[in-house]
């Protein structure tokens, strides 16, 4: 992946190139976009214009050919988050941002993904009805396919972000990467913003389920960064950060997202990394 990135970085021509030839290549979609990331983190939007208009040939024709408008919207996401990211030093701000795209998303899908959605519609139905489980209404699924793609498509953007980050990091400052993440953490007026889509979102339901789909993604990796930070911090290395994943997943299992969740919020308001001393001090204080 770093020689790839190297590559990229080389000239403008590399750039399209990779941007093109991944977003021909079934599901690698995300590779194209991170390359786009790399180049409007590290070049700016004056060189990333070209590399993004580029990029949208051959997604716009999978869009046309196939109906499926991800690798358009993932290109598109992550050419405004980049560009945020870039402006602002800040992923409280991207993941913010990226929750409200994903509701902007979420009134798009009908209009550019249409057939998928339907065919989505049909496959569903037609499982639930074979197991002989009684299928909701064709609109509850079909909302709920639109929350899905929505959801999908922004988190593939993030994710796609952060390896353009790392790349960056890799080539021109080691550990960048790390030190961001683990510093991560939510202004109290993103955390209240974000809290406030997800009580609407559940408390409504329907069509306003999307915002407390869209803001939890954007809850759950500040408290992940916060884990991160506190095991860092205390030296503890990569045999706690596998104990916690175990934990999460096989013990807590659904409860999971909300301790996350919950614990983003608190950090919020009382930054528990800045109240924790880390090993180093402790030692040398001893």
């Amino acid at each position: 992946m770093s020689g790839l990135a190297n590559w990229v970085m080389k000239k403008r021509l590399n750039a399209i190139i990779g941007v093109m030839v991944f977003n021909l290549i079934p599901m690698m979609f995300w590779l194209a976009a991170a390359i786009l990331g790399l180049v409007m983190l590290r070049k700016g939007v004056k060189e990333g214009i070209p590399v993004f208009a580029w990029g949208c040939l051959p997604a716009l024709v999978l869009w046309v050919i196939q109906g499926d408008a991800t690798a358009l919207m993932v290109l598109i996401d992550v050419a405004l988050l980049s560009y945020l990211l870039r402006v602002t030093m800040s992923w409280s701000w991207v993941l913010l941002i990226g929750s409200f795209l994903a509701v902007i998303s979420s009134l798009l899908q009908p209009l550019l993904m249409t057939d998928i959605l339907n065919l989505a519609v049909t496959l569903v139905q037609s499982v639930l009805t074979s197991e002989g489980v009684e299928a909701p209404e064709k609109s509850v699924i079909f909302n709920q396919a639109v929350v899905a793609i929505s959801i999908f498509q922004v988190v593939f953007a993030i994710a796609s972000l952060f390896l353009a980050r790392k790349w960056q990091s890799g080539l021109y400052n080691p550990g960048g990467l790390r030190a961001e993440f683990h510093r991560l953490r939510l202004p109290v007026a993103f955390s209240l913003i974000l809290g406030v889509m997800v009580l609407i979102g559940e408390s409504l339901g329907g069509s306003f389920a999307i915002l407390s789909q869209a803001a939890v993604p954007a809850l759950v990796l500040p408290g992940l960064a916060l884990i991160h930070g506190i095991l860092a911090k205390k030296r503890i290395g990569n045999v706690g950060l596998i104990a916690f994943y175990l934990v999460g997943f096989f013990v807590l299992n659904v409860y999971f997202m909300n301790i996350l969740v919950a614990l983003c919020v608190i950090d919020s308001f009382v930054n528990i990394r800045e109240r924790i001393q880390d090993k180093a001090s402790n030692s040398s204080d001893s």
